[in-house]
């Protein structure tokens, strides 16, 4: 996904100079796909081209969604960067109706760290310390997911405004991969991964409930140039 940003960039860029002068809209935004800014072309007086860039470098802890236990510390973080390139159809003077693809070069990543007299139980055994000291792992779902979406203001509206868009990035079922630090006799036995596996799998089913679908909510400020 390295070239995501070409791909935007190249889109708002290279078009025909009169067209760009007289329909063109920036904006800077922030929610639940990162803090950025956008570029808006418009092609007709309902249809509008739009991509952009965000930045979410965010760290949840997950003890707030599952419980991990006594003694056991985790973070969850976000992925750091999204860029988004799609067309918007406005019904009206501003809203519209939206759809795209979003490119998300990063995975979603958990790490968790067993202190003290803490335990973990993987796979239907309890493990200690002294067994395990620590789980990391990734939520693994597409790189590129379409997006959906609809929203109030005018990127290519003359002047300065406030938008809105609210929608959702169908992310599909994630894949999880965990690893375990620790013992290393224990952690390489085929028992101790198989068990580990099973526990991928329960963290597929859970994260799936939350991470599937992944919420669009953006408020901004644009500056529009004709239109």
């Amino acid at each position: 996904m390295k070239y995501a940003p070409v791909v935007v960039l190249a889109v708002l860029i290279l078009v025909p100079p009169g067209l760009s002068a007289q329909r063109l809209g920036i904006a800077a935004r922030a929610g639940t796909i990162g803090v950025g800014a956008e570029g808006a072309l418009g092609l007709a007086d309902r249809l509008v081209i739009r991509g952009g860039i965000g930045f979410l470098p965010v760290e949840i802890d997950p003890t707030s969604l599952w419980d991990l236990g006594e003694g056991i510390s985790a973070t969850l973080r976000l992925p750091d960067k999204w860029y988004n390139i799609g067309m918007d159809f406005y019904l009206g003077s501003s809203f519209r109706v939206g759809g795209g693809i979003l490119f998300k070069p990063e995975d979603l990543t958990l790490s968790g760290t067993l202190t003290g007299s803490a335990s973990i139980d993987i796979g239907g055994q309890t493990y200690t310390v002294e067994d395990v000291a620590g789980i990391t792992g990734k939520l693994i779902s597409k790189d590129k997911a379409p997006y959906v979406l609809i929203g109030f203001g005018k990127h290519t509206s003359s002047g300065i405004g406030l938008f809105l868009d609210l929608g959702m990035v169908l992310l599909g079922d994630p894949n999880a991969q965990l690893t375990a630090t620790g013992n290393p006799f224990l952690i390489n036995s085929s028992d101790f991964q198989s068990r580990l596996q099973t526990e991928e799998q329960g963290l597929e089913n859970k994260a799936g409930t939350y991470f599937k679908y992944w919420p669009i909510v953006n408020l901004g400020l644009r500056f529009g140039i004709g239109g």
